[in-house]
């Protein structure tokens, strides 16, 4: 089976394509920009979770991505805050747990991104998508049984929080980045 030229999954692709076109500067800076704007996201999830998931090395990664991504620093080995922060979410299968990961894969990529002899797959940009993606099928659970998985991957492109993250938020950051090599485009 083919994947199709319109939908969700086809617009990931597309988005992880113009990824694998990046400096490692230009990949810092987008998951760098993911990762700042989990921050709130984790924030909650460490409340609701009543502190169970904490990341405390969070703005520390972040500010060396960050760093790594305007120039202002070379690229490191940062093997040892990647693992410890990993070891949030390692082997937990708590319903929150899923959020957490996907705040920490896109720190992951940027850390890799912004150390000697690693890169981050391209790939990875479906987890900066993935939190508002489980809260869009959830909620429309009964148009995917309805209708099917394939209807609803074309037809959530056109939800405005969707379209919003693909079109004017992730897709035009991507696109800043590819134009000025490396530009840091978040704010804090």
């Amino acid at each position: 089976m083919t994947e199709p030229d319109h939908g969700l999954y086809f617009e990931i692709q597309e988005l992880a394509e113009a990824l694998g076109s990046l400096t490692s500067r230009g990949m810092a800076a987008i998951f760098g920009i993911c990762g700042r704007a989990f921050a709130p996201l984790l924030e909650q999830v460490e409340q609701r979770s009543g502190r169970r998931f904490t990341v405390p090395d969070l703005a520390l990664a972040l500010d060396l991505i960050e760093a790594f991504a305007t120039g202002s620093a070379e690229a490191a080995d940062h093997s040892e805050l990647t693992a410890r922060l990993n070891l949030a979410v390692s082997d937990d299968s708590h319903p929150w747990s899923t959020y957490v990961q996907d705040i920490l894969v896109c720190v992951n990529a940027g850390l890799a991104a912004a150390s000697v002899g690693d890169r981050p797959r391209s790939g990875s940009i479906e987890f900066a998508l993935e939190p508002l993606t489980a809260m869009m099928e959830n909620r429309d659970v009964d148009v995917i049984r309805t209708y099917g998985d394939d209807y609803w991957s074309r037809e959530i492109i056109k939800d405005p929080a969707m379209a919003a993250a693909l079109g004017s938020d992730l897709r035009q950051s991507v696109l800043d980045v590819v134009k000025s090599g490396w530009a840091w485009r978040a704010g804090r």
